[in-house]
């Protein structure tokens, strides 16, 4: 799975993808997005941004982001972000660390504002996904490759940015655990 992993990782970066992260009001069905980064294959921001919700944000979601209501209070709406937001993805190869999750509250947002369904025109790369089956650590009670926390993968690989849990921090590091990934046959 390892050989396998590194193949993939260097087949996308090969397509230049781009990478997205999110930061939300929490974790269930009514979660909204309040913060995201999306960068180009060579780290520079195509969008990093704070997005104003409906609802309130919760302490508990502060305390792990550090984003508050009032840092979200001026920012603009998801509705009047997302077709910039779409734009950027047209065409584009995402790479994302835990896709599942970015992608669910994308969609919840966009329900949210009355926006339609959107799905990527390419199947995104989960990080999360390749990083497990490169680290190798059978899950038995899942029978699969365990998964590890974003922090963890880059500790792992030795790399040195920091897991800030905000969009544009954890971006960059989800993209340097690709391409360490993909640097580690050589």
């Amino acid at each position: 799975m390892r050989l396998a992993a590194i193949r993939t990782a260097k087949e996308i970066l090969a397509r230049e993808p781009i990478y997205l992260d999110t930061e939300t009001t929490g974790l269930d069905s009514k979660a909204e997005i309040i913060e995201i980064a999306v960068l180009d294959s060579n780290a520079h921001p195509l969008i990093n941004t704070l997005v104003r919700p409906r609802n309130t944000i919760p302490q508990d979601a502060t305390r792990i982001h550090g984003i508050t209501n009032q840092m979200t209070a001026i920012a603009p709406t998801w509705a009047a972000l997302w077709q910039e937001i779409r734009g950027v993805f047209f065409g584009r190869q995402l790479a994302i660390y835990n896709a599942d999750f970015d992608l669910r509250l994308i969609d919840q947002t966009n329900r949210v504002y009355g926006l339609p369904h959107w799905q990527p025109g390419f199947i995104p790369l989960d990080i999360m996904i390749l990083f497990a089956d490169f680290r190798s650590v059978w899950d038995p009670y899942r029978n699969q490759n365990r998964y590890f926390r974003l922090e963890e993968a880059g500790s792992y690989l030795g790399i040195k940015l920091p897991n800030s849990h905000r969009a544009l921090d954890d971006t960059l590091l989800a993209r340097e655990v690709l391409i360490q990934i993909a640097g580690a046959g050589e």
